[in-house]
This record gives structure tokens, sequence and C-alpha cells, in this order.
């Protein structure tokens, strides 16, 4: 324990939960957020900026691994929360598709965001 540790803030329990669940479905960290986010910017077509699809993947993978059953209409709701972006209806099945093969990946086979990439036309899970 330092010296000025009294000084530093207390986290707040939700703080600490989230930091808890960010690490439970990003376990890489940094490299499987930048996984999740450039899946964001491909399917999204670059519409919107490099921090704003961060803030898309990481709510969305939030959502989607918090509803249950996690179905289109939450995230079509989700994503009307961002009305200065115009997704077709085409990108956000995609990317209701893609968040499903995520948490298959992550929950059934043991994997990270990082080892689901875009192959093609497909998503898939690396061996």
């Amino acid at each position: 324990m330092g010296l000025f540790d009294f000084l530093k803030p207390k986290s707040s329990k939700s703080e600490e939960m989230l930091a808890r669940m960010r690490a439970k479905l990003f376990p890489k960290g940094e490299k499987d957020i930048n996984a999740v986010t450039d899946a964001v910017l491909l399917i999204f077509n670059n519409i919107t900026s490099r921090d704003e699809a961060q803030n898309i993947a990481l709510k969305s993978v939030f959502i989607s691994n918090w509803e249950t059953p996690f179905e289109l209409q939450h995230l079509k709701q989700h994503l009307s929360g961002y009305p200065s972006h115009r997704f077709t209806d085409q990108q956000v099945q995609e990317f209701y598709i893609y968040l499903g093969i995520l948490r298959i990946a992550t929950e059934l086979m043991r994997k990270t965001p990082s080892e689901v990439v875009h192959d093609g036309n497909d998503w898939k899970v690396l061996d």
C-alpha cells in the first residue's frame, strides 16, 4: 500500500462489475476489443469513427451476452440510439449473426473475440 493510496477514489460496485464483465468478454484485452471494433467497421462499411465503432462494439457485446435470449429486435433497439447513422437491415442482420457467432465461440468453444475472423463472405472461428 502506497503512502497516498487513501487519496485515490474508491471504485464503485458497478465499475467493478463492468471491469469483471469486460475481462470475461475480452480476455485478451485490447486485442479482443480491437477485433470486435474492426468487425463493426467492416460490417457497417466504415460509416463511423473508430471511437464510436468501439463504443458500438463494446455495448453490443455486453447486451448480446446480457439479454437472454438475445433477439434481433434488441440489437435494432440498441442501434437506434445512434441516430446519426443509417444502418441497413442487411448490415444489422450481419452484425446480429456476428454477435451470435461470437457468443458461441466464447461460451462453447472457449475462444476469444480475436479468434473470430472474417473470411471472404463468412465469419469463422480459428482453430
